[in-house]
């Protein structure tokens, strides 16, 4: 647990084997001066700058902070294969200051005895990424594009998974490679379902058919009876400052069941790095709890992130011995009561179109990856196995087996 203190100390075993330092500042479009950052002493010196864009992003992203950077790369340089991965953060400058930060890292991944060294963002559970954080995402695109295309000779692929539709930030990155030699495909991944926060849960039950009202209308009469005894809901707005919370996560965290059958936990298997991002990120205001208690029995809650004026629903468990009271879809009404009161103007469902989450949205907001490789033989050679040779014998062996 020391490894994710609030003062950033070096990860179990020092840094990878074979990690590149820091390089200088090379120039990139006009403006801009991009350093380099692969050692952990240089993410260190990062933090403040990157706490400041963080917090002063139009779109505020919490899967951009320095935080979750942080917690997640050395979640993953623990694991048998995490010499394969390194910190590649590109820290774009104008006038010598910080003005923008693109949070990537390198991985070698082998496929049918190649090894492809790849660019892509950190590896964690983010649903939105955005290639650059600062003021000015058109000329710093331009400037990270620029880069690449002056260190081709590093790579073979860049691969960036769950690059945010809003802002137009994947026009903004196809624009810029359009105007390099690269080879490149945009590919539509998973939607995200939201909907405005624009009046309390009553309010918004008011707009759902008869049948719908007359359910959810019920539903909270159940819980209204539990009241007396004991039952709760909450908005745990400060999650770092709860003892033993993170217990109670992980107790329905490791009963977790989708269409009836257990899943593998998710918070408990990752213990460290929510006590990390509740440490760090809680007190600036990025994350809520929201808690169903029988007692001090948990029967339900949603992780969720504050991003600027918008809720996002991170994940969510329940007791499913409660299952009668639907308590994990009776947490919206405190949720969203939370959000209307406080300011909020939409939430957001995160990953994933399944129809309990259609039936309150209004909307789905785009999410793309982005696919792009030099036209050297080597790169084209390593992009083909890894993309396309891999496909075509998935089609090859289905096709066949049903023949």
């Amino acid at each position: 647990m020391a490894v994710f203190s609030k003062s950033l100390g070096k990860p179990p075993g020092g840094p990878e084997p074979g990690s590149p330092s820091d390089s200088a500042l090379v120039p990139a479009s006009p403006g801009y001066s991009i350093e380099l950052v692969t050692s952990e002493d240089g993410l260190a010196r990062l933090q403040e700058d990157w706490n400041r864009l963080s917090e002063a992003a139009e779109s505020p992203n919490v899967y951009t902070t320095f935080d979750w950077f942080r917690a997640w790369h050395w979640r993953f340089a623990r694991e048998p294969a995490g010499g394969r991965r390194r910190p590649e953060v590109l820290v774009l400058k104008r006038n010598g200051v910080v003005a923008g930060i693109s949070p990537l890292t390198h991985r070698a991944a082998s496929r049918f005895g190649f090894v492809v060294r790849k660019l892509e963002f950190p590896l964690s559970p983010a649903d939105y990424n955005d290639l650059v954080l600062g003021d000015d995402p058109a000329g710093q695109t331009e400037a990270v594009v620029d880069y690449l295309a002056r260190t081709q000779d590093q790579w073979d692929l860049v691969d960036l998974r769950n690059v945010r539709g809003a802002g137009s930030s994947a026009a903004l990155i196809e624009s810029a490679l359009s105007r390099t030699s690269f080879l490149h495909r945009i590919l539509p991944e998973a939607r995200c379902p939201y909907f405005p926060i624009d009046a309390n849960w009553f309010g918004m039950v008011n707009r759902f058919s008869r049948s719908s009202r007359r359910t959810l209308r019920n539903q909270q009469y159940r819980l209204e009876r539990m009241r007396a005894e004991g039952l709760c809901v909450r908005i745990i707005e400060n999650p770092q400052d709860e003892s033993g919370l993170l217990d109670k996560l992980i107790v329905l965290d490791i009963q977790k069941r989708i269409r009836g059958q257990l899943v593998p936990p998710f918070i408990a298997a990752h213990r460290d790095v929510f006590q990390s991002l509740f440490d760090t990120l809680g007190p600036r205001g990025w994350f809520y709890v929201a808690l169903m208690e029988l007692g001090e029995r948990p029967l339900a809650w949603q992780i969720g992130f504050r991003c600027g004026r918008k809720l996002w629903d991170f994940a969510t468990a329940y007791d499913h011995t409660f299952s009668r009271l639907s308590p994990g879809t009776m947490l919206l009404p405190a949720v969203l009561d939370f959000g209307f009161s406080h300011g909020y103007e939409e939430y957001d469902f995160l990953q994933g179109e399944e129809p309990y989450k259609m039936r309150w949205s209004t909307g789905c907001h785009e999410r793309f990856r982005l696919l792009a490789w030099s036209p050297r033989w080597t790169s084209r050679t390593r992009a083909f196995l890894y993309l396309d040779l891999k496909e075509a014998l998935h089609r090859w062996f289905g096709t066949s087996r049903r023949l």
